[in-house]
């Protein structure tokens, strides 16, 4: 009998938490876009994406490259990357000027890979990062 009613007990619980993972399925299904094939009417999608605003991506400063790409590295010198405000470290680098070292920086050199650890820069993201490594040399 008692195992009864702990089955009881315990069955709604199952039953909520299958009913959440439903929905937690349903929303990943949810349907993100549409398709308009050539010969339909598709006026009504085409005013649906004319209305949309255009996601415009700003351009992120020397500092939050720095922070998000360049710090794993150049804080601790992993691989042989020059610390972050550590002008010994940074021998002579600095003196190639900043082209080339944002050149070095997208190509890749020694330990580090090609575009550091920021696939998705800009050269004037990098351009910026660099710039903001070499002004915090101490």
């Amino acid at each position: 009998m008692k195992k009864i009613i702990c089955l009881l007990l315990i069955l709604p619980c199952f039953l909520i938490i299958a009913s959440r993972e439903e929905d937690a399925i349903k929303q990943r299904l949810v349907k993100v876009g549409n398709v308009c094939i050539q010969g339909e009417d598709c006026s009504a999608l085409i005013a649906a994406v004319s209305s949309e605003k255009p996601l415009l991506l700003s351009e992120r400063s020397g500092i939050e490259v720095y922070k998000t790409a360049c710090t794993t590295c150049h804080s601790i010198g992993l691989a042989g990357a020059p610390k972050f405000g550590d002008k010994s470290t940074w021998g002579n680098r600095q003196d190639k000027g900043i082209e080339a070292l944002v050149l070095s920086v997208m190509n890749g050199l020694n330990g580090m890979p090609k575009m550091g650890l920021c696939m998705d820069c800009t050269k004037e993201e990098m351009n910026s990062a660099v710039d903001y490594m070499l002004s915090e040399l101490k």
